[in-house]
């Protein structure tokens, strides 16, 4: 098995593929337009409390309030054992007879409150908001109102837990803060943890000072952008090679490993060659395949994604899988082969939320059985929380899937105005993007000297306006002439492009 890291930094985009054997299992995205919030730390204002959803919502300067809930603000509740959970730790049982307080009684209207974001704003909803912190870094998360130590359960070897324990106990950390230990941290020298915590005690004297002095609402601390949470959170002892196409990027990531994984630095390439890297490494054509409806399964069934406002439908089909001897066979090989294929697109295209999934009933439960095993190891890599119901007498199965962000196709797409809503298309933002690339492709290519490019005028006016600076970019990197033509006929996300000598 090779793992392998793919980063395509553009003007407006940043992707990353994470691949093993070849084969795309995790893809992130972020654009220019569209900033990250989860992970950020806010100082914020109580605008209301409302007792009888035992909530408040928090001014934190965004359009919409933040959510906080009272387990969110509780000082006998953590989000302790909800990330050691996300890290493979075990939950220690609640105490039903422990009295919860009322959100009443911690905040009132006015109150100055230190929050983080811990899922960022969805359709009509504000970001959900914890004041429980925590600051993550490779090895280690920081917990600054908690005072346990925690290690992952996915750190399985004993000899190894108790040499981490031991490196714990010896750094002599502070008393009043607690620390998860991450699954990245096997093998981690007493150094690199020295190192790490030094830096996020620091990082967090420096949030509380900060926010000592801040305003509300005010932004104390912004998480990572998404080229240096891959190089903390996926470039790990694991991954063969980590690739970038910019040397900004490059050397961004070379400076982080520095502090953090000198050891890993050899492993970090910078891509020069003049073929697209997505292309070059066959990952662009795997990307197209995630906003599919339809994925289809080795064996000739397929599988049918339907994303609603409040669940996501997975239907699965047996199609042209018809090779067992009788139907039974043909619906438990077509399932199993389902259940360790929906896994991957749930990472692929981050579907959280509550999802059905719809397998071809069956008669027999041990056959049943098999398919929720079958699932859940499947789901032990994904480092979303989720959860699985046992599978119906029909072949339905409830689970959920923690959504901390909005999925890759809402980020995509947007809602269709030619079909009411009932579907979607690529927005302005994406066509704009697959639009530099072919033209890119096309004038490193052409000897005319002009190109003329012929777009849908809502998505000629994204591409011309003078913030981005998209076309002027594209002619003096390959001095060459484009000229947008606006055709109110052609379809949003039509792009036809014309050389003339």
């Amino acid at each position: 098995m090779s793992r392998e890291i793919y980063i395509n930094v553009e003007q407006h985009e940043k992707r990353v593929a994470v691949l093993d054997s070849k084969k795309i299992e995790e893809f992130y995205i972020e654009r220019a337009d569209t900033v990250n919030l989860v992970g950020n730390v806010y100082k914020g204002k109580v605008e209301s409390v409302l007792p009888g959803i035992e909530a408040a919502f928090v001014d934190i300067g965004l359009e919409k309030n933040g959510f906080l809930y009272v387990t969110d603000v509780e000082k006998d509740a953590s989000d302790f054992d909800r990330l050691l959970g996300e890290e493979g730790g075990e939950h220690q049982e609640k105490r039903e007879d422990q009295k919860r307080q009322s959100i009443a009684t911690m905040l009132k209207k006015g109150d100055e409150v230190l929050v983080q974001v811990v899922k960022e704003p969805i359709s009509t909803k504000g970001a959900r908001l914890t004041a429980h912190i925590s600051i993550p870094g490779r090895f280690l998360v920081l917990m600054p109102f908690d005072n346990r130590i925690g290690l992952s359960k996915r750190i399985e070897d004993h000899k190894e837990r108790d040499r981490i324990r031991k490196i714990i106990e010896d750094l002599k950390l502070p008393k009043d803060i607690g620390f998860i230990v991450r699954t990245a941290a096997i093998g981690a020298s007493q150094k690199d943890f020295f190192r790490e915590t030094r830096y996020l005690i620091r990082l967090w004297q420096h949030i509380r000072y900060k926010a000592k002095k801040a305003k509300p609402p005010q932004l104390i601390h912004q998480e990572y952008d998404l080229i240096l949470r891959t190089a903390r959170d996926n470039f790990t002892e694991a991954t063969v090679r980590l690739e970038v196409d910019s040397k900004n990027d490059y050397r961004r990531i070379s400076k982080f490993l520095r502090m953090t994984s000198p050891q890993l630095r050899s492993r970090l390439k910078l891509y020069t060659d003049r073929m697209p890297i997505f292309e070059k490494y066959d990952v662009e054509r795997q990307i197209d395949k995630i906003y599919n409806r339809i994925i289809q399964l080795k064996s000739g069934g397929y599988l049918v994604f339907d994303e609603t406002e409040s669940l996501v439908a997975i239907d699965v089909n047996s199609g042209k899988s018809v090779g067992h001897k009788n139907l039974e066979e043909t619906a438990f090989r077509t399932n199993l082969e389902a259940a360790e294929e929906v896994p991957r697109q749930l990472r692929l295209r981050d579907i959280g939320g509550i999802i059905i999934i719809d397998f071809i009933d069956m008669e027999f439960g041990g056959h049943r059985k098999t398919i929720v095993k079958t699932l859940e190891r499947a789901l032990e890599n994904d480092k979303a929380k989720t959860k699985i119901l046992n599978i119906s007498s029909i072949g339905l199965v409830e689970m959920t899937r923690q959504r901390a962000r909005r999925s890759i196709e809402a980020k995509s797409y947007q809602r269709c105005p030619y079909c009411g809503g009932r579907g979607t298309i690529k927005s302005p933002s994406t066509v704009s993007t697959n639009l530099a690339r072919q033209l890119a492709r096309i004038l490193s290519a052409t000897r005319a000297r002009e190109v003329f490019v012929t777009l849908h005028p809502g998505v000629a006016s994204y591409v011309v306006a003078p913030e981005r600076d998209m076309i002027k970019q594209l002619e003096r990197r390959f001095r060459k002439y484009i000229r947008v033509i606006e055709d109110p006929n052609q379809h949003m996300e039509e792009i036809k492009i014309d050389e003339k000598k």
